[in-house]
């Protein structure tokens, strides 16, 4: 369970800075362009948080549950290109602040998650070595 309280406290920290930047971008452009980016900020979390679920699936005992959250990435990928690709064909929202917004969340996903997650990995694999090191010496 500590993959949505992961997902779920990036997924704050993502829509607080979105509210900063899509002010910004509200004072100094246009509504519409505010909108856009705040429309591709929810996409892009609501593709991040779809992410916890697939895990959950995934690390499930059963094999229909597991093959059911194999095939929600497919899921995902398609809601993502249907969310973002009949409002850019039908002109609902301007098309570079929306895609700008989506990107930005998977953007700050990489700035915010992997550091964490490469110390997770260098931590256990300092206390493996030390492990290692207390075996040849004892």
């Amino acid at each position: 369970m500590s993959h949505w309280r992961l997902a779920l406290g990036y997924s704050l920290l993502v829509a607080s800075g979105a509210v900063v930047i899509g002010g910004i971008i509200w004072v100094y452009y246009a509504g519409a362009q505010a909108g856009g980016f705040a429309y591709g900020v929810a996409v892009g979390l609501a593709s991040f948080v779809s992410t916890a679920l697939t895990v959950s699936m995934l690390t499930s005992g059963s094999v229909l549950w597991r093959a059911i959250g194999a095939g929600s990435f497919v899921v995902r990928y398609g809601f993502v290109a249907v969310a973002l690709g009949v409002p850019a064909y039908l002109g609902l929202w301007p098309v570079i602040p929306m895609v700008a917004g989506f990107a930005g969340v998977y953007l700050a996903e990489n700035l915010i998650l992997i550091p964490g997650a490469l110390r997770m990995i260098g931590g256990s694999r300092r206390e493996h070595k030390k492990g290692a090191e207390r075996r040849v010496t004892a």
